[in-house]
């Protein structure tokens, strides 16, 4: 018998989240009518009703049964409800007068959110089932999304906020050679990113999204595990030598390459699944909440730091800090565990799989249109390391800034510098994003490069001026929270309609592996690299805002490669991409 407790006979795709909790604790209770789905005619003309146990119906209702159907092929193990021309019938008539209302929305959403009534509505199969999903399993989306991205991004924030601890731990030689060193293996897992996002992005595109995010968390849980427990170089009584310091590079290696495909999945997956009336907001939820899991690494370090002493920080403080980011990777695996392909994707990949048999959609481009994927793949770069040498100044250096290198005179307190530094973060630049994209979704008609280029060009000019206010250190403490301020509220209007952007230049099966090569060869090159960079210009430069010089000439080339981007040969580079992958 076919009933409602098999959710796959309403979806196109096999849910192992909404098989248990999700579709019992939530949809179930609010399915009290009666719900029949007329499914498009079988071999045998039999219509297919689907509805609650009859003792759940009551007395008005026996005219509502379940129909036995000796075919079992009628519910296929997969695939067979594949969205087609044909429509899907949803009727709902109520077991009573009380809840309707409530049972019409049930249906709708059921439906993907196609208008229903007791009279029964058309719903296209192709927006029903298999399209956006419904409310209810948004939430799981973006809680998946969030976890992941705050794993990820809380360990990083932790190693930056921690730099000074590590770098007693493990590195040898005077406070600022130490801090150079400390920078240096922050860098290792940025020059690992476009391994893992290579290797990542061949399986998101080749075989499921959904499986690369898992992998991704796994592996992002299981090495902030190994940082927590690993021995020192030559601190405490259980100092190694110089081995462990290869030990914790090579933990931040398996980060990098981990973290190499976890934006970019994410970032894809929510906007393949995104509504259309808020397609900015919810895509940038993946960049908010990385902002906000770095901004979380450092509220832990913050705290840690009011409770601990610096001895007690440099002994085992580091360690608790990145425990504590073990259990959320456990729960973002659970999340991910639920979540299916979306409709968009699945077609586009079975589409190229029928045309082209047993080719990888990657290398298939690369022997196709090399020139077109690398010019265009070139720019997204640019743009990518744009931005992540901004989100890693801002969320990275700055702090190191005024809380060390601006003198031992006028140097903020460390607590102080990391409360400010998480506030801003969190309700700055996390927060600010989501309303950024707020506002991008209200003024549809102004493109996506527009904000972004008009955000870097304003960059441009603001990152020498911040820099010059947050000089000011203890002598002007308001002075350093409105250079920081000033440079997030300019940078928030680039970090909202990226992943949007991006999306945009290429075709669905050539998104994940062009995008994570593109955007971790820029988080690699300009990214990670920034704290280090930045600190060498400090100290090696009487210039005190000489480090913002660096960041202004990122923020040029930038813009110029968004507004290249809108030039005729950049879009018939782009559109040959596209007709190569459907053709």
């Amino acid at each position: 018998m076919l009933s409602l407790g098999h959710p796959e006979a309403l979806t196109t795709h096999n849910n192992p989240c909404t098989h248990n909790f999700f579709f019992l604790a939530v949809v179930a209770p609010s399915l009290l009518p009666a719900v029949t789905i007329n499914l498009p005619p079988t071999p045998s003309g039999k219509m297919v009703t689907m509805a609650p146990p009859a003792k759940e119906l009551g007395a008005s209702d026996k005219s509502m049964e379940s129909v036995d159907l000796d075919e079992a092929k009628l519910v296929p193990e997969a695939g067979a409800l594949e969205p087609s021309s044909s429509s899907v019938k949803v009727e709902v008539h109520a077991a009573t007068t009380v809840g309707n209302d409530e049972d019409k929305e049930s249906a709708r959403l059921l439906s993907g959110g196609g208008k229903s009534s007791s009279g029964g509505a058309e719903v296209p199969a192709s927006e029903g089932i298999g399209g956006a999903p419904p409310r209810n399993d948004m939430r799981i989306l973006i809680l998946s999304s969030v976890l992941g991205n705050v794993l990820e991004w809380y360990d990083f924030g932790v190693f930056a906020s921690f730099s000074s601890e590590l770098s007693q731990a493990f590195f040898t030689g005077g406070r600022l050679e130490e801090m150079l060193k400390v920078y240096g293996a922050f860098a290792a897992a940025f020059f690992a990113r476009p391994l893992g996002g290579f290797l990542l992005g061949l399986i998101g595109d080749k075989y499921a999204r959904t499986l690369s995010l898992q992998i991704s968390v796994v592996a992002m849980g299981a090495s902030a595990l190994f940082i927590s427990a690993l021995p020192t170089n030559s601190v405490g009584s259980y100092a190694i030598g110089p081995t462990a310091t290869f030990l914790l590079v090579g933990a931040r290696i398996v980060q990098g390459l981990s973290t190499g495909g976890e934006m970019v999945g994410s970032m894809l997956y929510m906007v393949e699944n995104v509504p259309d009336g808020a397609r900015c907001l919810v895509s940038a939820v993946p960049m908010a909440s990385a902002i906000a899991g770095t901004g979380t690494g450092y509220l832990v370090s913050a705290i840690i730091t009011a409770l601990l002493n610096e001895e007690q920080r440099v002994l085992w403080g580091w360690r608790l800090a990145f425990f504590i980011g073990v259990p959320a990777g456990a729960v973002g695996f659970l999340f991910r565990s639920c979540l299916s392909e979306s409709h968009s994707f699945s077609e586009a990949s079975k589409d190229f799989a029928k045309r082209h048999r047993d080719q990888h959609p990657f290398f298939y481009a690369l022997r196709r249109c090399f020139l077109a994927l690398l010019a265009v793949s070139s720019l997204c770069m640019m743009v990518c390391g744009y931005y992540s040498g901004t989100i890693w100044y801002i969320e990275a250096w700055l702090e190191e800034f005024y809380t060390e290198l601006v003198g031992e005179d006028r140097a903020v307190d460390k607590l102080n510098g990391r409360v400010l530094n998480t506030v801003l973060l969190l309700f700055g630049l996390s927060l600010g994003s989501l309303g950024a994209a707020y506002v991008v979704d209200r003024n549809p008609k102004f493109p996506l490069h527009g904000y972004m280029a008009a955000s870097a060009l304003g960059l441009v000019i603001a990152h020498p001026l911040a820099l010059w206010l947050m000089s000011y250190g203890t002598e002007c403490f308001p002075c350093v929270i409105a250079g920081q301020v000033a440079v997030i509220a300019l940078f928030v209007f680039t970090v909202a309609p990226l992943s949007l952007w991006l999306v945009s230049v290429f075709p669905a099966t050539l998104q994940y592996t062009s995008i994570a090569l593109s955007y971790n060869f820029g988080q690699c090159i300009f990214g990670g690299t920034v704290p280090f960079i930045s600190t060498q210009i400090s100290l090696s430069s009487a210039v005190v805002i000489a480090p913002s010089f660096y960041l202004s000439a990122l923020a040029l080339v930038g813009a110029a490669a968004l507004l290249l981007s809108t030039l005729q040969g950049a879009q018939d580079l782009q559109a040959r991409l596209k007709v190569v992958m459907s053709t």
